[in-house]
């Protein structure tokens, strides 16, 4: 049986190309259109569409951005976990291994699962459109879209940013610097909104020299710390973006002799199992991952059963995860 990357392949196109001639959705040039109805008839392909009945996969795909990062790792875990509990299985997807074939992510994916929880930054509005243009059952996890009517299940990432920095100042902070991931990631800058806000609450003036970015690498953490603590020599405590960036922080800060937390507290977000384990035991903000992927589960089930379901965009709130490597100031 041909699949549309076959008939791609025959008409020496791309797979968007194809489905925008299949759907009628936008303008192609007459000379490609005709190579593609012809590749279509010699191969006899016979596009799905859910407006009929299809078979079901008895899967759900989970793109994520990067397999190698241990939160997402866990997140996957506990979504495979609840989808087992309504006898699905999961499959999974790396974005990093996608991305030198852009064209094929949704519509090969379309043709393996019978719905998809996304939680990548990665093309995520063309994925969405694309998705919602097959009428297929999709789910944004963690990412707030608001210029498309898309069911997302996300946390608050601008009041993590801000009990984590909170926490810090409770215990006397200061001078406390913050970690960022890419400027281009939403999560990064929620957190660092809510890093600011609690830093305003207190009084304490926002030192931009204090706030670098990283990449969510444990290698940038170490990197970023050792250029903060070389021009801050002062600071008392850091907030990273992620737990990876931190554990990466607190292994510079353990280089130099530091005491943690004595001579400086380090807090991180996504509480992987590395967190709880290390030496001194990391403060972390928690995700409810388990009610995040319950909530995924049940709407792309919902999406399945209805097509024409309602719209579902549903925030949850983290918690702090107190531990070993904050301290009193």
């Amino acid at each position: 049986m041909s699949k549309i990357t076959d008939v791609a392949k025959r008409a020496n196109t791309s797979i968007s190309t194809v489905s925008r001639v299949l759907n009628g959705t936008a303008k192609v040039k007459k000379e490609t259109r005709d190579r593609i109805l012809e590749a279509i008839e010699e191969l006899g392909y016979k596009p799905l569409t859910r407006k009929e009945e299809v078979r079901q996969t008895k899967t759900i795909g989970l793109i994520v951005p990067d397999i190698e990062n241990p939160f997402f790792g866990k997140m996957a875990k506990a979504i495979a976990g609840i989808a087992n509990d309504y006898d699905y299985n999961i499959l999974l997807l790396n974005v990093e291994g996608i991305k030198s074939q852009k064209e094929m992510l949704i519509s090969s994916v379309e043709e393996k699962v019978d719905g998809i929880i996304y939680t990548s930054s990665y093309r995520c509005e063309e994925i969405i459109k694309k998705a919602k243009l097959d009428q297929f059952p999709i789910v944004v996890m963690d990412r707030e879209i608001r210029n498309i009517k898309v069911n997302t299940v996300s946390v608050n990432n601008e009041y993590a940013g801000f009990i984590a920095t909170e926490h810090l100042l409770k215990l006397g902070h200061r001078k406390i610097a913050f970690i960022a991931g890419p400027e281009s990631m939403q999560v990064s800058v929620q957190r660092q909104a809510g890093y600011e806000r609690a830093l305003q609450t207190q009084g304490v003036d926002i030192d931009t020299s204090l706030i670098l970015n990283g990449d969510f690498k444990m290698e940038s953490g170490y990197k970023i710390m050792k250029k903060l603590l070389g021009s801050n020599p002062d600071i008392s405590a850091v907030v990273a973006a992620n737990d990876l960036m931190a554990i990466g922080a607190l292994n510079y800060a353990n280089y130099k002799g530091l005491k943690i937390p004595k001579d400086i507290s380090i807090i991180g977000f996504d509480d992987i199992e590395l967190a709880s384990s290390i030496t001194p035991k990391l403060t972390s903000v928690s995700y409810p991952l388990e009610r995040m992927g319950e909530l995924a589960i049940k709407s792309i089930l919902s999406q399945i059963k209805e097509k024409d379901s309602e719209t579902e965009m549903v925030t949850l709130f983290p918690e702090l995860r107190p531990r070993e490597s904050t301290g009193k100031y």
